[in-house]
């Protein structure tokens, strides 16, 4: 069971940002600065958008009872976002039919991590296919965007660039973010309490990982 839950912690923002920060970096080394431009802001409002919705409800207890729904999940958002583009980035220079299957792979890995999460009991299932959902709508929708611009040009600084990135923003530890939701909930909606969550969900999010 801890191996599995271990595997739940790759959509953990503390990889998952500095990885997705990585893709902007190889993008730019490789002089597509356009495509790591719309990746960035897409890839910001999707992360906006969870941390909107757990906001809304560690202050004012929105969702919808009916369908178990409180918030949008963190890590199925980043996973479904970031894997799929990451695969795509990795088999760049292959044919058309071998960049489809490597998407489809990041797709699939995404899907298990949700499948994971509801299975913990981490999430619903309604708020983990509505995350994915909209995570499929960006990762998606950004490789059929970059699609209309030019290709990165890779050079040997490209990696390396990438690798320098994704260290820079993990030593950072972004999944301290996560922790600060419960304030920014206090403050906006003048509660002295957050509202609770249910004990066995992580979308209050747990400690930082270690880096």
């Amino acid at each position: 069971m801890i191996i599995w839950k271990s595997i739940i912690d790759i959509g953990h923002t503390a990889i998952m940002l500095p990885l997705a920060a990585a893709i902007a970096g190889w993008l730019l080394a490789a002089g597509a600065w356009k495509r790591a431009l719309v990746w960035c802001v897409m890839f910001v409002a999707g992360v906006s958008l969870v941390a909107f919705s757990k906001v809304a409800f560690l202050g004012w207890a929105t969702g919808i009872p009916a369908l178990g729904f409180k918030a949008l999940s963190g890590h199925v958002l980043c996973a479904s976002v970031v894997l799929p583009v990451f695969c795509h980035v990795l088999a760049h220079r292959a044919p058309a039919a071998w960049r489809a299957a490597a998407v489809g792979s990041g797709v699939a890995a995404s899907v298990a991590l949700g499948m994971l999460i509801v299975y913990f009991d981490f999430h619903t299932a309604s708020e983990a296919i509505a995350t994915f959902i909209l995570g499929m709508a960006i990762s998606l929708g950004y490789l059929q965007t970059a699609g209309t611009m030019p290709a990165p040009r890779t050079n040997r600084a490209s990696i390396p660039c990438g690798m320098l990135v994704f260290a820079l923003v993990f030593a950072l530890k972004p999944s301290v973010i996560s922790h600060k939701l419960d304030d920014v909930a206090l403050h906006l909606s003048g509660r002295e309490r957050p509202v609770a969550w249910p004990s066995n969900l992580v979308c209050k999010a747990r400690a930082p990982l270690k880096g």
